[in-house]
């Protein structure tokens, strides 16, 4: 009889410590997983910042290519299609703007106003306003060689 309970009493210590190997298995996987899926979404939200900070850039590059067609527009005295190209230029920087998250883009506000002013029918197109685009192009991106 004790015999039989002995090992009865052995089976269930046997079981009972599976069991809590078991477990202590199971939180450490549940802890791994959460780490991981930390890590992903960290890893995530830093590409989508880059990839929203690249398509920033390539609006600012369409502006930079929308005022260089108008300067050439002005020069040919076209002055219609300059103003078609400064409106164009304003839309990318819009959209430059809405995708600022930082506010880095902040500087530009005050090109946006240029470039209405610019685009409007009272103001004359000429050598001057060459002049403007051409300083509003190196504000455009800082340290990025313009043509």
């Amino acid at each position: 009889m004790i015999r039989l309970l002995l090992t009865i009493l052995l089976l269930a210590a046997s079981f009972w410590a599976g069991y809590l190997s078991g477990g202590r298995e199971q939180r450490s996987l549940q802890l791994n997983l959460q780490e991981i899926k930390d890590e992903m979404a960290r890893r995530t939200l830093e590409l989508e910042r880059h990839v929203t900070a690249v398509r920033m850039r390539g609006h600012l590059l369409e502006m930079r290519d929308a005022l260089t067609t108008a300067e050439t527009q002005i020069d040919h005295q076209n002055y219609g299609m300059a103003r078609s190209s400064l409106a164009d230029a304003q839309r990318s920087l819009q959209t430059a703007l809405k995708l600022d998250e930082t506010g880095e883009l902040s500087r530009l506000k005050p090109v946006e106003q240029q470039l209405e002013r610019m685009q409007s029918t009272a103001h004359p197109l000429g050598p001057a306003s060459i002049d403007t685009i051409e300083r509003i192009k190196q504000e455009i991106i800082p340290g990025d060689a313009a043509d």
